[in-house]
Formats: structure tokens, C-alpha cells, sequence
């Protein structure tokens, strides 16, 4: 529900729950059936399957953000690549919706939901990334610390509030910094 997290955390008794229920889906083997065009399975998580692409950011609303940033670093690690075990990305790249979810989160940010202007900010694999925007501008983004667990997130030298920074600051050409520990 990237329309609504915290309605859908709601619908559990707690947060503990909806962390018990994640892990569960991020370890439990798959033993179905699996569809020969789905593939990228971590435990029951299918990553070939994009609707379900929005899955691994809810642990940012149980305040555990650390544990979404180690399934998306094992994701990118584990199913984007050259070579036999490689595919470029894992199942269809479906118009690239499979590639941008790959190049989003390596810079540290992602729609996380596509309707909303606004992005989710996840730890870059790079230190530093700039864009030289149509206005002149430049939007750069910048990662300070080694960690997957987020310590702070500036946008334009201010605190963000929340996970979310807006398309406007980009566009405006703000530097989003990423504190990690």
C-alpha cells in the first residue's frame, strides 16, 4: 500500500508484527510454484514481480530502516550484474521499470510511490552524484559514512523531516546529503 503505509501497519496489532511478518517474507523459502517469467526470489519475495516492488520500504515505517537497506543492498547486489548469475536485473525489465529501480536506489532515492512527487531516500552505493539539470542547476547528492543505517538526511542544508524529499527540491537543485553509521 504506497499510497497509505502507516494505514496498512495500522492493520496489525503492532509494529513488532509487521517486522515478524517481513522477515518472514525476506527468509522463508519459496516452495510453490514459480512462474517461469518470475524471477529474483529472496525467500517469498519475488523481485521479477514488480508490483511488489514497494515491499521492502515498509520496514521504514516500523523504524526499522536499517533492515529495508540491507534486503535493497542484497537485491542489487544479488540480482543486478553481467555473467551467469547476472541477468542486468532479475526477470523482465518490463519498459525499464526493473533498471530505474536499480539506478534509483545505487544514487539513493526511489519512487516509492509513483503517484506521489516525492522520492524515499535509501543509502547510495555511490559517495557522491551529480546532476546538471535543464536549469543550469545542479542537484548533487552526497553520502557521508559506510553504514546502512541512515543517522541523518539534509535536502538544501536543512534536516528533512521523514524518508521523503520532494521532486521540487531536486528540481530546484538542492544538495541532499545522507549521513549513514
Amino acid at each position: 500500500a504506497p499510497h497509505d503505509p502507516q494505514g496498512m501497519v495500522a492493520l496489525y496489532p503492532s509494529k513488532e508484527a509487521v517486522e515478524r511478518k517481513l522477515d518472514s517474507l525476506f527468509t522463508t523459502p519459496c516452495g510453490g510454484y514459480e512462474a517461469f517469467n518470475l524471477t529474483g526470489y529472496l525467500g517469498t519475495y519475488c523481485h521479477g514481480n514488480q508490483p511488489g516492488h514497494s515491499i521492502p520500504y515498509t520496514y521504514y515505517f516500523i523504524d526499522r530502516q536499517e533492515k529495508a537497506q540491507h534486503i535493497l543492498n542484497t537485491l542489487m547486489h544479488k540480482y543486478y550484474g553481467m555473467g551467469k548469475e547476472g541477468l542486468a536485473y532479475a526477470g523482465m525489465d518490463d519498459a525499464g521499470e526493473m533498471s530505474s529501480w536499480y539506478v534509483l536506489n545505487a544514487i539513493g532515492i526511489y519512487t516509492y510511490s509513483p503517484a506521489d512527487p516525492e522520492y524515499i531516500v535509501t543509502v547510495p552505493l555511490f559517495d557522491k552524484v551529480r546532476f546538471k539539470l535543464g536549469s543550469g542547476q545542479e542537484f548533487t547528492i552526497v553520502k557521508e559514512g559506510g553504514g546502512e543505517k541512515i543517522k541523518s538526511v539534509t535536502i538544501g542544508g536543512q534536516p528533512l523531516q521523514g524518508w521523503f524529499v520532494r521532486h521540487e527540491d531536486l528540481a530546484k537543485g538542492k544538495e541532499l546529503r545522507i549521513v549513514t553509521e
